[in-house]
């Protein structure tokens, strides 16, 4: 049976969500995660008292000094609760958990970073259990990973993955450039008949992938530990129900899932 953990769009969602047959939710924890969903980790704490679900929780937006006694307060509230894990990109946290002697499933998540073998069995060496692999590599690469790593793989199979950051206000520079008002956050660029949305936030700014929808490939991703539905920026959560029936939709698009990356240099 595959496992699929889901990342709501919604507080008001969470209660639909659980009652379907998920094993995991995911759910980031107000000022230290990159999900539009941010809760306090009391809200957290009360969602989890009430279900049998694991939840897992979002520390992973790359940190800065002044959020570490916050991670620390964190880490400490959930320490001997039933919190299930904790989904991180900065290193930092990883030592923190060790310095405060948490033991929770620790899943890494380095968005474009975590695509090769060596590099997953250093962090399964260094106490890491899972990991959120990338999506810029192909079904083939993936599978490879999955069979000579020790650590558990988390993959997306659907939800708008991002592409691009930056620490700068991106959009805010661009209409100051052009001298006209920003009159949003949320802009969108086209290339190759492909929409981008483009998302600015207090920390910087996003470009994320059109919507990823690898449903009809799950059949190829049984041996992957937990399938991850990313429901970010849409509020439709019937794609959680069209997952475990393994339903046929068609016209989806797929990233990188089947095409390979290869850049050549140019002759001099």
């Amino acid at each position: 049976m595959t496992n699929y953990a889901v990342i709501p769009n919604t507080k008001d969602t969470i209660k639909d969500i659980l009652n379907k047959d998920i094993k995991s939710l995911i759910i980031g924890v107000k000022d230290l995660s990159i999900y539009p969903l941010e809760l306090t980790i009391e809200e957290i704490l009360e969602i989890s008292s009430s279900t049998n679900k694991n939840i897992i929780i979002a520390l992973n937006k790359m940190l800065h000094n002044k959020d570490i006694p916050l991670v620390e307060e964190v880490l400490n509230k959930i320490k001997n609760t039933n919190i299930k894990g904790i989904i991180f990109y900065d290193i930092g946290v990883l030592n923190l958990c060790h310095k405060l002697d948490i033991n929770k499933k620790l899943i890494i998540s380095k968005e474009h970073l975590n695509a090769s073998i060596l590099s997953n069995n250093f962090y399964y060496n260094k106490g890491v259990s899972s990991s959120l692999i990338t999506s810029d590599i192909t079904k083939e690469e993936l599978l490879e990973i999955n069979n000579n790593s020790k650590i558990n793989i988390y993959y997306t199979v659907y939800g708008y993955l991002p592409i691009f950051y930056s620490r700068r206000y991106l959009i805010t520079n661009y209409f100051k450039y052009i001298k006209e008002d920003k009159k949003d956050n949320t802009y969108y660029i086209e290339n190759n008949n492909q929409r981008y949305m483009l998302k600015e936030y207090n920390y910087g700014t996003i470009i994320y992938s059109p919507l990823v929808n690898l449903i009809n490939e799950v059949k190829d991703l049984e041996e992957i530990n937990t399938l991850i539905i990313d429901l970010s920026y849409t509020d439709d959560i019937s794609i959680i129900d069209k997952y475990i029936n393994k339903e046929v939709i068609n016209n989806t698009y797929k990233g990188f899932f089947n095409t390979k990356t290869i850049y050549k240099l140019k002759d001099e």
